[in-house]
C-alpha cells in the first residue's frame, strides 16, 4: 500500500518512524502539508493538489492524515476527492511518550472506522476567583458567591464523551481559580480514568499553589497533571519556582496578561459568520452541565447579564445527550458559528495589570 503522509511538518518524523517500525508493508510515497515551507522544493514533498492528482492517477492508494483531531483537514482531503484516508491514533504517540508498549495496537485505521479525536476541552472547577481582574473573559470577577460544578454531572458527561471521542488531546481544568475547589482530586482522577492518555492541565494564577496538601500533590503527580501558572505581577515567582522544584512537579510559568480586551457587543448585531473565523476564543471548546460549545461564553454570560441587566443569549451549546449525536457531528458544530457570536465584536485591548490592589476578594490565602 502506497500512502502519502499529510499534516503538520513537525509530526512527519514521528509518523514515519511509527509506520516504518510497525507497518513495514506501507510504502511512504511522500509527504504533504498545507504549507511546505523550506521543504517545498524537495522531491518527496507534494502540495495538497499534487497529492490529490497522484491519488486520482492511482500512483498512491491514499493519505495518512496526521492531524486527525481537526475535521477541517479531513474536509480538505474529501473535497479533493480523496476517499482513502487513514489515521494514526493519537493515543499511540502518548503511549510512546510514556514509554509504554504499543505492540498489538493497530497502527493505521481508516479515518471513519475510529471515533474522532478532539484537540481540547476546558472545564471550570470554580466559576469564582481569588483575583478580581477587570477584564476577565470568563466573568469570574462578577460571580457573587463561591460557585462549583456538580461533580456527578461532570462524571456522567465524561462517560458520555468517551462514546464520542477516542482521545481528547488536552483537558484543561481552570476557572475562575481551580485550586479553590476542595474536591479537585476527584475531578483529576475522573478525567484520567475516562481518558487515560489525555494531557490534564490545571490553569491557575498560582496564589494557592504553595498551600497544596501532600495528598493533592501526590494525586497531581500520579495522574501526570501539568500545572500552567499565570505569572502575574502579584505572584512571588521565586517561591513558586522553589515549590515546583521541591515537589518535582510538571509546571510552567506563563507570561501574565499585560492587557485584557473588550469584545462584547450587547446589541447583538454583529455578523456571526465574520466574527467567528477571527475569534481567538473559538477553539476553546468548553464543557458545562451536559453541554459543549466552541467557547465558555454561553455558560458564563449569565453573570454578565445579571450584573449589567443585559439579555445576551445563555446556555447555547451542543447537548451531549441529544439522540443520535456522534463525535463527527459534534466536531462539525464546534466549527460552526453560534448565535451567541452575534454578541461579540472586535477585541479592543485595555491595560489591566494584575497588581496586589486588585486582589479584593482573596479566598483561602
Amino acid at each position: 500500500m502506497k500512502l502519502i503522509i499529510f499534516g503538520n511538518i513537525l509530526n512527519w518524523n514521528t509518523a514515519i518512524q511509527l509506520l516504518q517500525t510497525y507497518r513495514p508493508d506501507v510504502l511512504i510515497s511522500g509527504l504533504s502539508s498545507l504549507d511546505l515551507g523550506q521543504f517545498a522544493s524537495s522531491p518527496v514533498t507534494y502540495t495538497l493538489e499534487e497529492t490529490a492528482a497522484l491519488y486520482h492517477s492511482h500512483q498512491i492508494d491514499g493519505v495518512v492524515n496526521i492531524q486527525s483531531e481537526n475535521p477541517y483537514y479531513f474536509n480538505l482531503l474529501t473535497e479533493l476527492g480523496i476517499k482513502d484516508i487513514y489515521v494514526i491514533p493519537n493515543t499511540l504517540y502518548r503511549k510512546l511518550e510514556l514509554s509504554e508498549s504499543i505492540d498489538g495496537d493497530t497502527i493505521l485505521h481508516p479515518y471513519m472506522d475510529v471515533l474522532p479525536e478532539l484537540m481540547q476541552i476546558e472545564f471550570h472547577l470554580a466559576d469564582h476567583c481569588n483575583l478580581n481582574c477587570k477584564g476577565c473573559s470568563h466573568f469570574s470577577n462578577l460571580v457573587p458567591t463561591p460557585t462549583f460544578p456538580d461533580k456527578e454531572q461532570f462524571i456522567r458527561d465524561l462517560h458520555q464523551l468517551t462514546g464520542y471521542f477516542s482521545q481528547i488531546h488536552n483537558f484543561y481544568l481552570l476557572g475562575g481559580e481551580p485550586l479553590l475547589n476542595p474536591e479537585i482530586e476527584d475531578y483529576i482522577t475522573a478525567v484520567r480514568h475516562a481518558f487515560p492518555y489525555t494531557r490534564i492541565i490545571i490553569v491557575t494564577n498560582g496564589l494557592l499553589l504553595l498551600t497544596l496538601k501532600d495528598d493533592l500533590i501526590q494525586t497531581i503527580k500520579e495522574n501526570r497533571v501539568h500545572i500552567s501558572i499565570s505569572e502575574y505581577t502579584c505572584l512571588d515567582r521565586d517561591k513558586i519556582v522553589a515549590f515546583v522544584q521541591k515537589h518535582s512537579l510538571s509546571a510552567e510559568l506563563r507570561e501574565g496578561k499585560e492587557c485584557f480586551s473588550k469584545y462584547l457587543n450587547p446589541r447583538g448585531d454583529s455578523d456571526k459568520d465574520q466574527v467567528f473565523p477571527n475569534c481567538i476564543r473559538r477553539n476553546c471548546t468548553f464543557l458545562a452541565k451536559g453541554k459543549m460549545a466552541a467557547c465558555c461564553q454561553p455558560f458564563v454570560i449569565h453573570y454578565f447579564n445579571d450584573y449589567f441587566q443585559e439579555n445576551i443569549p445563555e446556555e447555547e451549546g451542543i447537548d451531549l445527550y441529544e439522540a443520535e449525536l456522534d463525535g463527527w457531528e459534534i466536531q462539525k458544530r464546534l466549527i460552526t458559528p453560534m448565535e451567541s457570536c452575534r454578541y461579540c465584536g472586535v477585541d479592543v485591548p485595555f491595560d489591566c495589570l494584575c497588581q496586589k490592589h486588585l486582589m479584593q476578594r482573596m479566598i483561602g490565602v
